[in-house]
C-alpha cells in the first residue's frame, strides 16, 4: 500500500501542511532546517507510533503545539491517524476506529528506513542487529509477535525473581518452562527467516559491492552444542548473583563478519554504508518475494552518506520495490539519476515547515 495523500500537524517546525506523494520516488529538498526530515519523522509516526529518534518522541512535537497529528489516506482508500502528546500518550485510529495495538499497525505499513544511525547496524550492539533481524521475522510470520511478547514476559518476571532475594520454586518453574517454550521458537523463527534472506542479501549486496569473503552468522543466544535448559541449569548461580538471565533469545545476534572478523573493523565507512544499504534493500526485496507486500523506505540525505556512482547503483536495485521512497536532499541534483525511469519520481520543495510539489504546481 501506500500513501495517496499526507496531512501533518505539529511535527517539529511542520504546524500544518499537506501533500499528495506519488506511488514511487518522492524527493524532498530545501535547506537545512526546512523540515525535511520531519516529515520523514512523520511518516515513522504514522507507522510505528513514534519517531525514529526513540529518546527524543516527546521532543518531536512543535513549541507551540500540545500534540502532534499524523493523518494518511493509502491508495487502497484505508484512513490511518496517529496523534501523540507532550505527556508521551498516543492514540492511533484505522479508518475512524480506535486501534490498540501499535503491531497491527506496523504489520499494515511496513517501513524501512536508511539515515545516519542505520550505521549501527554493522558497529552497534547487538541488540541493533537483532531489531533488524526480527523486523523481517514479524512481517514474514504472523504468529512471531506472539512469540516474542511471550519471551520478554517470561524473562521480566524470571529476571524479577532472579533480583527479589527469595525465589519461590513454583513460580520460577511456571516462568522459566515458558521461556524456554518462546525461546525455542524465537530461534526456530530467526532461523528459518534467515534461510530465504541471506541468499537475497549476497544478491544485493554483489550489485552494489564486491565482498565476496562477507559472511552473515547467526547466533542464538547460547550454546549450539547444548539446550536452553542446560544453560539455564549451569548459569543459575551466577544468574542468581547478576539479578537477571544470561542465556536466551535476548542474547541473539547477526554476526556480519569478513575473514571471520566484525565487518565493523574491516571494511572502510564508505563499504560499510553499502553494506547496510544491501541489508535494508534485500530485506525489503525478501518480504516483496514471499508475500508480495511493498515496503514504504524512508531515505535520509543519501547524498552525504553515498558517492555518486553507488547512488546509482542502489537507485537500480529500489527500483524492483514495488513500495514508495521518500528521501531528503538539500540539492537534488545528485538525486536526478537515482531513479531511470523519471514519470515515477515527484519532487517537493520544503520551506518553512511547507510542502510544495514542483512538478504540477500542487
Amino acid at each position: 500500500m501506500s500513501i495517496d495523500r499526507l496531512t501533518i500537524q505539529g511535527v517539529r517546525n511542520i504546524a500544518d501542511t499537506q501533500f499528495h506523494p506519488g506511488p514511487g520516488v518522492n524527493v524532498l529538498y530545501g535547506d537545512n532546517g526546512a523540515g525535511k526530515s520531519s516529515i520523514l519523522e512523520a511518516i515513522h509516526l504514522l507507522a510505528l507510533a513514534r519517531s525514529f529518534k526513540v529518546s527524543r518522541t516527546r521532543t518531536l512535537i512543535g513549541d507551540t503545539q500540545d500534540q502532534a497529528t499524523v493523518f494518511a489516506e493509502l491508495n487502497d482508500r484505508t484512513r490511518i491517524g496517529v496523534q501523540r502528546s507532550r505527556q508521551g500518550q498516543h492514540s492511533i485510529r484505522l479508518n475512524g476506529e480506535a486501534l490498540a495495538v501499535v503491531s497491527e499497525l506496523a504489520h499494515r505499513l511496513p517501513l524501512q528506513l536508511i539515515h545516519a544511525d542505520s550505521f549501527l547496524l554493522l558497529e552497534g550492539a547487538p541488540s541493533h542487529r537483532r531489531q533488524f533481524l526480527d523486523w523481517g521475522v514479524f512481517h514474514q510470520d504472523l504468529d512471531f509477535h506472539s512469540a516474542w511478547q511471550s519471551a520478554q514476559k517470561s524473562l521480566k518476571n524470571r529476571n524479577s525473581l532472579l533480583r527479589s532475594g527469595k525465589i519461590d520454586p513454583a513460580q520460577m518453574a511456571v516462568w522459566q518452562r515458558e521461556f524456554i517454550a518462546a525461546a525455542e521458537r524465537l530461534d526456530d523463527y530467526r532461523k528459518q527467516y534467515l534461510e530465504g534472506f541471506v541468499p537475497r542479501f549476497h544478491q544485493v549486496l554483489d550489485a552494489l559491492i564486491e565482498l565476496p569473503a562477507l559472511r552473515i552468522h547467526y547466533y542464538r543466544g547460547w550454546d549450539k552444542s547444548r539446550s536452553l535448559v542446560e544453560m539455564l541449569d549451569s548459569q543459575w548461580d551466577r544468574d542468581c548473583k547478576l539479578g537477571y538471565t544470561q542465556a536466551g533469545p535476548q542474547r541473539a545476534d547477526m554476526r556480519i563478519k569478513v575473514n571471520n572478523q566484525a565487518a565493523s573493523d574491516v571494511l572502510s565507512r564508505g563499504q560499510q554504508k553499502l553494506v547496510v544499504c544491501a541489508l535494508k534493500v534485500a530485506q525489503s526485496l525478501h518480504l516483496q518475494d514471499v508475500h508480495n507486500r511493498p515496503t514504504t523506505f524512508l531515505v535520509d540525505d543519501l547524498p552525504a552518506e553515498l558517492d555518486r556512482n553507488h547512488i546509482r547503483k542502489l537507485g537500480g536495485l529500489m527500483e524492483g520495490l514495488t513500495g514508495q521512497v521518500f528521501m531528503t536532499s538539500v540539492d537534488p541534483e545528485p538525486l536526478s539519476e537515482f531513479w531511470q525511469a523519471p514519470d515515477r519520481v515527484k519532487l517537493f520543495h520544503v520551506e518553512q515547515g511547507q510542502v510544495q510539489a514542483m512538478d504540477d504546481g500542487e
